[in-house]
């Protein structure tokens, strides 16, 4: 029997209002909205790491955000562990205070994510005293003691009382990480969680997140722009592209032969240490088109090295866009 997947995705679509102007408000133009993510659809399998990969502004952190709550959906669906996180939902509902009892968020700045006025113990501590979890205060220590040390921070009591600025880069986001998973959560959401860090502690911290995830199979949805990381880090890859995810698979698989041009030229880009291994480089022409104004047909096609007439007018499903990009490769071969 198959078992049942920790989330699921189904259609989510994420639009912010453009604020008008007063003339178009006195014209009655109508409204405009940013479609930060447009009926994305993916599964995580419980203990399975799912990379969400594109370029800035793509959608990947408004993903993340909708997720665990701290945005609203416009339309669609998120299935937590068989419970909707909507609570309009015919089907049953999992609460929101429940839902991030459950599932944790590592944030991509530490040097924001932290309260510069409480001390290390108190801000890991914070999520046992929200949730009502741990009452007394020495069982409290304790738990608090074992998420640093598992957070790679030793001896655990000589931080109980230092604050933030005290801390290295690595060593506050060491701490945001503990701060997740003192509730020992199902799901964690890492969004860009070693792009503030220096190069030397990138390796640290997702050797961190690798470690956690194999001893307690916790679920990863893991937001980066950086390939080098998603080869050594994931077990599949989604590729983003205008709110869209247009590529997902396998990690090796998508990143050893890529289907969709978009994901070649994120690939081809990508620095290799080897460089009998380096691909041509793909350089994408123009810039991203504005998500409010989205062009019609294949959103990627203004900037499609092989986009033929047809992707003007056609915007293909994920499996249909491939399909039809390997036709088009085909034809131009000719």
């Amino acid at each position: 029997m198959t078992q049942a997947p920790m989330l699921e995705v189904r259609g989510l679509y994420k639009y912010f209002p453009v604020h008008q102007a007063f003339l178009d408000s006195l014209m009655r133009r109508p409204h405009s909205n940013v479609k930060a993510v447009d009926d994305v659809s993916f599964t995580l399998a419980r203990g399975e790491v799912l990379a969400v990969v594109g370029e800035s502004g793509c959608g990947k952190t408004t993903i993340a955000r909708t997720l665990i709550g701290l945005e609203t959906l416009t339309k669609g669906e998120i299935v937590f562990d068989g419970k909707s996180v909507n609570e309009r939902s015919q089907q049953p509902h999992i609460g929101l205070k429940q839902l991030r009892k459950r599932a944790q968020m590592i944030f991509q700045d530490p040097y924001e994510s932290l309260n510069p006025r409480s001390t290390i113990f108190e801000i890991v501590a914070e999520p046992l005293v929200v949730h009502g979890l741990i009452k007394d205060r020495q069982e409290r220590i304790t738990a608090v003691r074992t998420a640093l040390e598992d957070a790679g921070l030793r001896p655990a009591d000589d931080y109980f009382t230092r604050y933030p600025h005290e801390l290295s880069g690595g060593q506050r986001q060491r701490v945001v990480i503990a701060s997740a998973m003192v509730l020992q959560p199902e799901l964690l959401i890492a969004d860009e969680p070693v792009s503030m860090l220096d190069v030397s502690i990138r390796a640290e911290i997702l050797n961190l997140l690798r470690d956690l995830r194999e001893k307690r199979g916790i679920s990863i949805v893991f937001i980066t722009h950086d390939l080098s990381t998603v080869a050594y880090f994931a077990d599949r890859i989604a590729v983003m592209y205008l709110g869209r995810i247009v590529e997902i698979g396998p990690a090796r698989e998508v990143l050893q032969s890529p289907q969709h041009p978009y994901t070649k030229a994120l690939i081809s880009v990508a620095p290799v240490p080897n460089p009998r291994l380096r691909r041509e480089r793909v350089i994408l022409q123009g810039e991203t088109p504005n998500p409010i104004n989205l062009p019609s047909g294949c959103r990627f096609h203004p900037r499609c090295p092989v986009a033929i007439d047809i992707c003007k007018e056609n915007d293909p499903q994920l499996k249909e866009l491939t399909q039809s990009h390997q036709a088009a490769c085909l034809l131009l071969s000719k």
